[in-house]
Parts: structure tokens; sequence; C-alpha cells
């Protein structure tokens, strides 16, 4: 009888181990056979498929997904912007990136996440979309596509695209001390009188201890020069600064033609 006992306590302990070992099995084999996902300052981040993320479109009012440059934000709690006839529903499901700029909501492209041709002003758009996005909502993820691979990795498309930030913010800097050298005038137009120009301590909304007097600037590659207010007192690039004409050289107003 006590072997009896010994046997069925035994069975039923081989049936507990093995009920509690493959729980833990499955959690294992759960976490590592579905879709791949990447580490991210110690959180797991999942890598959607483009077909995969496409599900996610509003629709039936279902969960709202969509990307910008390549990651992946839950904007299901603002679906009423997003929903289908709703203004952005065109961005659901997929990475629209380009549409922020461009506003063509029809773009079904290859091309409608390509923004490495874009202007820097636009890149700076874009950058400061996303920042939206990742403040109102929850970034669950990054996308298998030009900005990154299945695994996670960033593409070399990516990478490119973190050159241009930086050759972009260089730009950015040089026009913004450009600016303060040659702070823009101020313009006003009326029939009488035409198109006036002047220059203050704060015109273009720089504000400087010197007036200054209006001049043209011209800059290669624009077809037509900017009335800029330029300091006596400093000196500048010959050939690229030019006085108006009937305007005189200390006037820091005049009537010209532009």
């Amino acid at each position: 009888m006590t072997g009896h006992r010994a046997k069925l306590l035994f069975a039923i302990v081989i049936v507990f181990v093995s009920f509690w070992f493959k729980n833990i099995l499955q959690s294992v084999w759960d976490t590592y056979t579905e879709f791949p996902k990447v580490i991210t300052n110690g959180t797991r981040i999942k890598v959607f498929t483009q077909e995969e993320l496409s599900q996610y479109n509003g629709n039936n009012g279902n969960i709202v997904y969509l990307a910008v440059l390549g990651k992946v934000f839950d904007v299901t709690k603002g679906s009423q912007h997003y929903a289908k006839g709703s203004p952005y529903n065109y961005f659901t499901g997929k990475d629209g990136s380009r549409a922020l700029i461009t506003g063509d909501f029809y773009d079904e492209s290859k091309n409608k996440d390509h923004v490495l041709d874009l202007k820097c002003g636009d890149i700076f758009t874009l950058l400061r979309w996303q920042e939206t996005f990742k403040e109102k909502y929850s970034e669950i993820g990054i996308l298998d596509g030009r900005y990154y691979d299945n695994i996670g990795h960033e593409t070399s498309y990516l990478k490119e695209l973190h050159i241009k930030i930086d050759q972009c913010k260089v730009e950015k800097e040089t026009a913004r001390k450009k600016e303060l050298e040659y702070p823009p005038c101020n313009i006003a137009w009326s029939a009488e009188d035409g198109t006036k120009v002047w220059c203050t301590k704060t015109s273009g909304g720089i504000s400087r201890n010197w007036v200054g007097v209006p001049r043209q600037l011209f800059t290669p590659g624009e077809d037509k020069p900017r009335c800029v207010c330029i300091n006596l007192e400093t000196i500048h690039t010959q050939g690229l600064i030019k006085e108006y004409k009937n305007c005189q050289s200390e006037a820091t107003s005049c009537f010209v033609q532009i």
C-alpha cells in the first residue's frame, strides 16, 4: 500500500513539474519566436513589418498606428484625427513622412517616406513633427524598411539622414550668424508712395546696438537681392552689397523699387 502511494505521489509530482516546465518553456518560446524586437535604452521595442503596420489603419474602430521617419506611434487616443474620412487618415498604417511636408495625401509610391532630397528647413520640420508625436503619443516600435532593418539596426539611409541633419545644423548656424551681421530691413508698401525700406535697432526682429542703413544683399543661388541693414562701421564684402538707387548712402530709410 505504501509503495502504491509513493508511486501515486511520484506521478503527481511528475505531472506538476511537467506542467510547470511547460508554462516556462511556452513563455520562453513566445518571447523569442514572436516578431523581432530590439533593445533600446533597456526597453524592448517591437520591429514592425510594412504589412503588419498596415493592419493598424483605424478602420472599423481598430487601433491606429503610424510611423514618422521609421518610428512607430500609437495614435489611437487621437483617432478622431486619423479615422477613415478624417484629415490625417492617409498617415495611418504606414510611414508617410514625406507628405508631412508636401501635403500629398495620395502618395502611395515607394518614395512616400523618402526625405533626403528635402531642404534643410523641411528636415527640421519633420524632426519637430516626430517630437510632437513623441510628446502626444506612445512610441511603440520601429518599422522595418527605409530607416531600420528587420532586427532594428539603423540602415545606411538613416545614417545618411543623420549626416544631412548635422550639415543642416551647421548651415542654420551660419545663416543665423549672417542674419546677425545683415539683419533684414523693415519694409512697407503703399499705392501712394511705393515701397519704403528702413532700419532701426530692432528691424528684422533682431535687437542690436546699432541702426544701420538699407542695402541690397546679393546671395549666390538667389534670384533677387534682399534688403538688409548694414553697419557702416563694419567692413563688408565688395560685390555682394549694393546701394539702392536714389537712396543717400547714410540714410536710414528710403523709397525704392523692388
